[in-house]
C-alpha cells in the first residue's frame, strides 16, 4: 500500500543569516481534507464514466484518471529538491 507524503522538510539558508531556517511541515494533517476532496470527486466521475459509457462514448476514464492523479501523488515520498540561486540555497524533501 502507498501512502501519500507525511512531512515535508523545508530548509532555507540565506548567506546573511547564521543558521539556516530549517521547518517539518506536517503534511498528515492535510490527508482527511484530500480524502473528503478524493471521495467527492469519486462520487462525481464514477456515474459520469457510467453514463459516458452507456451512450458510448469513446472516452470514459475519468474514474481512473482520478485514481491514477492520487497514485502520482503517493509517488511523490523521497522526492528531493535542492535550489541553488545567489541569494539562497532552499532545499525541499518529501517524507
Amino acid at each position: 500500500m502507498k501512502l501519500w507524503p507525511w512531512v515535508m522538510d523545508l530548509t532555507i539558508d540565506p548567506p546573511e543569516r547564521e543558521r539556516p531556517i530549517h521547518l517539518w511541515l506536517p503534511l498528515f494533517l492535510l490527508w482527511p481534507l484530500l480524502a473528503i476532496i478524493a471521495l467527492l470527486g469519486f462520487a462525481i466521475t464514477i456515474p459520469v464514466d457510467v453514463v459516458l459509457l452507456l451512450i458510448a462514448r469513446p472516452y470514459h476514464h475519468f474514474t481512473l484518471l482520478l485514481y491514477r492523479c492520487l497514485e502520482l501523488l503517493a509517488e511523490t515520498r523521497g522526492f528531493s529538491v535542492r535550489v541553488n540561486s545567489d541569494r539562497n540555497v532552499i532545499a525541499m524533501t518529501l517524507y
